[in-house]
């Protein structure tokens, strides 16, 4: 790398940690372009010049950013169901230590009009971790023969978006999150991995339904009060 790339790339690191900070302080919104240009100490034409496409673009490279160190922390030695719930619990890492920078990415991708190929972008990204997983668990004899590994891979991230969306609208805490995610990606695999791969996956969501039968969810809870109510009249 030349010494201007180098640069080049230390003004953009430098970048999208201001805007990491200032969305975390003032929220999407509030992220303005000269705010952040003042907070990373470049001129707000520079902004423009490493981000083409202004604060979306700069929100679209720091969650790109995130599925490389997703894909950093897989576990290469362990099982396809190790190798796929390492994945997992990265990104959770990840949302759990920036929740408003998350927030607002999804704010983004919900109200911006001109994020539909940046979202695309993000999308095919986090698509091929779990993809590469299941062609090699396919290679194993662990995924069955007649199923495409990417349309799986991208049933798994519909799930765990509808989830991400509950969470970020407000309507489920993280550890709801969590777990609704996780049982749904391990629901879908139960239908489609075989041989190991489908008795982790069994025992991981059975483990987690005797987790949701000892500590409801306040939905839960509120259910199964209404439930009770009708009962007795």
């Amino acid at each position: 790398m030349s010494l201007f790339e180098e640069h080049k790339a230390e003004r953009r690191a430098r970048i999208i940690e201001a805007a990491r900070a200032l969305v975390t302080k003032h929220g999407y919104d509030g992220l303005t372009m000269r705010d952040l240009a003042e907070a990373a100490r470049v001129s707000v034409p520079t902004l423009y010049n490493l981000f083409e496409g202004g604060k979306d673009a700069i929100l679209v490279a720091e969650l790109e950013r995130a599925s490389i160190v997703i894909a950093s922390r897989i576990k290469v030695d362990g099982s396809f169901f190790e190798r796929g719930m390492s994945a997992f619990e990265a990104g959770m890492d990840l949302i759990e230590a920036q929740p408003a920078f998350f927030r607002a990415a999804m704010r983004m991708f919900l109200t911006s009009p001109v994020t539909g190929e940046m979202r695309r972008r993000v999308e095919d990204g986090y698509v091929a971790i779990m993809a590469s997983n299941l062609r090699a668990a396919k290679k194993a004899g662990q995924l069955v023969d007649w199923v495409d590994p990417e349309i799986v891979a991208r049933h798994m991230h519909a799930q765990y978006m509808a989830c991400f969306l509950a969470w970020g609208i407000g309507e489920l805490d993280f550890p709801s999150f969590r777990a609704a995610a996780l049982s749904g990606i391990c629901h879908l695999l139960i239908g489609v991995t075989t041989g190991p791969f489908n008795a982790e996956a069994v025992a991981r969501l059975k483990k987690l339904y005797k987790e949701a039968a000892l500590h409801p969810t306040k939905e839960v809870r509120h259910a199964a009060k209404s439930k009770s109510k009708s009962n007795d009249r």
